[in-house]
């Protein structure tokens, strides 16, 4: 498992702003850009032997369907797989093929942590520690080149950040986006232009 940062080893706060644009995968074109495309990649992935066993086990200790598919897709938006956008268009698509291979291998589930019903969020953050914690000890014990166990890694890490990566801020802004878009609607005023390059009719 990755060491964890103390405090003086931390970024220092603006320090993303120096930094020279487009170093980060997530800053340039995505590898797929077409969600069907991006669905292939992840449907590949998913019938992987080594990682459906992993992605089981995930589920059998009470990792919620939605925690999976969030680190999976979250994962993929960090290294430049795909978009924020097909991130969100593929959340309900993984989650419904993350459930039919456990219907299928017949392990019970949990859909989201509100089946927990914790009663508050400390509660909530608690709850997925523990079962970050207990996921652990298994991914450790694995092969750390092996596709389940990576994915494994990348849930418990998902976790322990608290469901938070650089990518969340992104999701809200193109969740409100997608929420707040109307058709523009037709208007007979005409906005008469300004400026140096207005030209006086």
């Amino acid at each position: 498992m990755a060491r964890k940062l103390t405090l003086l080893e931390g970024p220092i706060p603006g320090e993303s702003l120096t930094a020279e644009p487009g170093n980060a995968p997530w800053e340039n074109p995505p590898m797929h850009a077409d969600p069907m495309d991006a669905l292939d990649f992840y449907l590949e992935r998913l019938g992987d032997p080594e990682a459906q066993e992993e992605l089981l086990d995930m589920l059998d200790v009470g990792i919620p369907v939605d925690v999976v598919g969030g680190s999976l897709l979250s994962k993929g938006v960090m290294q430049g797989i795909h978009s924020v956008d097909v991130k969100l268009l593929l959340t309900p698509v993984i989650a419904k093929n993350i459930k039919a291979i456990a219907t299928v291998a017949g392990v019970s589930f949990k859909e989201t942590m509100a089946d927990y019903e914790d009663k508050d969020e400390a509660q909530k953050m608690k709850r997925m520690r523990k079962l970050a914690a207990k996921l652990a000890t298994r991914a450790d014990s694995g092969d750390q080149a092996d596709v389940g166990v990576q994915m494994q890694q990348d849930t418990v890490d998902f976790m322990e950040e608290g469901a938070e990566t650089p990518t969340d801020e992104a999701t809200e802004v193109a969740q409100e986006d997608m929420m707040e878009a109307e058709p523009m609607e037709e208007t007979d005023v005409t906005v008469a232009p300004k400026g140096l390059m207005a030209k006086a009719v």
